[in-house]
């Protein structure tokens, strides 16, 4: 038969091992939530997959994007040609303020506006050497 004390203690046991681990969990996802509450994509996803993503995952349309970033900048962030910037190496100084993923979405809108879509500005690159 279970003493008081020792069915309290058979009660408490169980409960701080409940405790210890909810705060391991709680602990553990901290760490690796390095932008709660941002919109801003997380560092691991990279900057050719980011396009692909914000294209709906039109590979046509991301195959022209690679090929068009890659000629301008090389899909690097702090590219600068005279007076162009970034990624899409834009006429923007505003530009070099922006990281890569927010490059690239500012560099798909102008597209989106001039062109329509990614492949007819990589036509239109390699027609004239400029976008």
């Amino acid at each position: 038969m279970l003493s008081e004390q020792s069915l309290s203690k058979a009660h408490r046991a169980p409960g701080r091992a409940v405790a210890r681990g909810v705060l391991l969990a709680l602990g553990i996802a901290l760490c690796f939530m390095p932008h709660a509450g941002s919109t801003k994509p997380k560092e691991y996803i990279s900057y050719k997959e980011y396009s692909l993503y914000l294209l709906d995952f039109n590979i046509k349309e991301y195959k022209c994007l690679a090929a068009l970033y890659g000629k301008e900048s090389a899909w690097n962030p702090s590219a600068v040609n005279g007076s162009h910037y970034g990624i899409p190496q834009g006429k923007s100084i505003y530009l070099s303020t922006l990281n890569g993923y927010e490059q690239i979405q500012w560099g798909l809108d102008y597209i989106g506006h001039r062109y329509g879509e990614p492949c007819i500005a990589w036509q239109h690159f390699k027609d004239k050497g400029w976008h």
